[in-house]
């Protein structure tokens, strides 16, 4: 039961910190947004988002993609380090990059689906909006 409880506990660290990275590079991008965090219980996710605020294609794509990069070499370094058992290692680098699927479908629509139209993004509550700069 400790281990479990322990497991538990670092899959909510992983999910919390993952969106302060988030909130992090969206400040990061424009310093005057405000990020706002909640949990959409719809489709069962933590969310960062900035509202009403654009940024373009590879911003959106940095703060996309930050959380499963940082994350990613973060555990890798501490099971290099012995600091996390394979077992747990598989399982939270696991559990991570299935939650970042959302994130991985938005680089899609802004590197692949939209890869050739001028655009801006807005992160919501509920998802991105994209505007075509055409």
């Amino acid at each position: 039961m400790g281990k479990l409880f322990l497991f538990v506990l670092a899959i909510l660290a992983v999910v919390i910190i993952h969106e302060l990275i988030h909130a992090f590079f969206f400040k990061l991008f424009k310093p005057k947004s405000k990020v706002k965090f909640g949990i959409n219980w719809k489709l069962g996710a933590a969310y960062a988002t900035c509202p009403k605020v654009t940024y373009d294609r590879w911003q959106m794509i940095v703060i996309s993609l930050a959380p499963f990069i940082i994350w990613s070499l973060t555990l890798t370094i501490l099971f290099g380090m012995n600091l996390l058992s394979f077992p747990a290692y598989i399982g939270i680098v696991s559990l991570h990059a299935t939650g970042c699927i959302g994130d991985f479908y938005y680089v899609y629509l802004l590197g692949i689906k939209y890869a050739r139209k001028k655009i801006l993004a807005e992160d919501t509550a509920v998802g991105l909006i994209i505007y075509s700069k055409n």
